[in-house]
């Protein structure tokens, strides 16, 4: 099951989860009614190839990869089905290799020395109707090396609520459905900026079936690690959280009483220091945008603060930066931004690049730490949650 996917709001539609907010859909049991990728399932891509439609769709496969590639970028056919494309595309002058889980084509391409797996070597990947049928499709997604190309084509819904009307409702097969901009939206989180939505399958007579040309360029963890450091080189920011938060805490550091307590991206804020005791209790912060915040503090800590951190980091590595904190604290206290932030990064962006529902965000906590509880806050656009072992203090 996709990770991002996973951490939106849904509603259960029998054999379906619907994230409508998302436009995005998936079946509920991934496992249930699982087609079998055998002979009989390459027969049926095999009777495919050579029609009218089929070759239709590669020509206008082609012409897209040919609006993006170099002349000498190498390209990795992934789920290349009997091979046909990989073989036309190199006959258009594509260095083109395939990679199949069909045992007979898997057999063929090694045969003609086509046949490749590692998706990070290749500058461009092509997944012609193949990450709906994916059920970890991050897995390739993550593998794509930075400024790479994808090209993908998916069926697309202008509502998800009529998915089981279509015929690309297959159940065991197709295991995520999407509308177009969810598609979009979705393939952005992982760092794919879109450069065109082609309905060249559709033109092609293939229904409800549109072509995609992304560029993996967005912003990753450390694009904007590299953001905030140079925002923290040139003026004094993320320095508000003794003023924002700093009564909130002192009652969360009375009622737990740790005797240690870390700043998990404490930016500019002494926040942490009001809690030293003179000694008695030992404070640390960490904070990877600033020289010397950089080393993470050894050792494990009573309490992890992390103030207004989350919603700064893209969501693809919100998994990471929760990974960390729970190896400091089984004990944390989150403020987290639910609105777009009035501060905007270096390229213009908004600062706040995460903004998930509170209900997402508890979700999500409480898969780390175990359990979750919402404290009031000042601002309506503001979450603020214990998690772990705080919350048995808390009342």
């Amino acid at each position: 099951m996709d990770s991002l996917a996973r951490r939106f709001d849904a509603k259960p539609d029998r054999d379906l989860v619907l994230c409508e907010h998302r436009g995005i859909a998936y079946q509920a049991d991934m496992r249930a009614k699982r087609v079998r990728y055998d002979a009989a399932y390459f027969d049926k891509v095999h009777a495919y190839e050579g029609t009218a439609i089929a070759r239709a769709v590669n020509a206008g496969r082609i012409a897209l990869m040919d609006r993006y590639l170099a002349d000498s970028a190498q390209v990795l056919d992934y789920g290349a089905g009997t091979g046909d494309f990989v073989r036309t595309a190199r006959r258009s002058g594509f260095l083109m290799k395939g990679f199949e889980v069909l045992p007979q084509a898997a057999t063929c391409l090694k045969k003609e020395d086509l046949f490749a797996w590692d998706v990070n070597t290749f500058d461009a990947v092509t997944l012609w109707d193949v990450i709906e049928h994916l059920q970890d499709p991050e897995i390739v997604l993550r593998a794509v090396r930075k400024v790479a190309h994808i090209f993908a084509s998916v069926p697309v819904f202008d509502d998800l609520k009529a998915i089981r009307a279509s015929k690309h409702y297959r159940p065991g097969e197709h295991l995520y459905y999407w509308t177009a901009q969810g598609f979009i939206d979705w393939m952005a989180l992982y760092g794919f900026r879109l450069l065109e939505q082609s309905a060249h399958e559709t033109d092609a007579g293939r229904e409800g079936i549109a072509a995609f040309a992304f560029v993996r360029d967005l912003a990753d963890y450390h694009d904007h690690l590299a953001a905030y450091q140079q925002m923290h080189a040139t003026s004094f920011y993320g320095a508000s959280a003794s003023e924002l938060h700093l009564d909130d805490v002192a009652r969360i550091v009375r009622t737990a009483k740790p005797r240690s307590i870390i700043d998990y991206g404490c930016g500019r804020s002494d926040l942490v220091t009001h809690f030293w005791r003179d000694g008695e209790r030992r404070i640390a912060r960490y904070d990877p945008a600033i020289p010397r915040f950089q080393p993470m503090p050894e050792g494990e800590f009573d309490l992890a603060l992390c103030m207004d951190v989350l919603e700064h980091v893209p969501m693809a590595s919100v998994d990471r930066v929760l990974g960390e904190v729970r190896r400091k604290s089984d004990s944390a206290f989150f403020t987290i931004s639910t609105k777009p932030s009035r501060a905007k990064l270096p390229d213009g962006r908004n600062a706040h690049v995460t903004l998930l529902r509170p209900t997402e965000w508890m979700r999500w906590l409480a898969e780390i730490f175990g359990s979750v509880k919402a404290l009031p806050s000042k601002w309506e656009h503001e979450l603020m949650i214990a998690a772990g072992r705080l919350t048995s203090h808390i009342y």
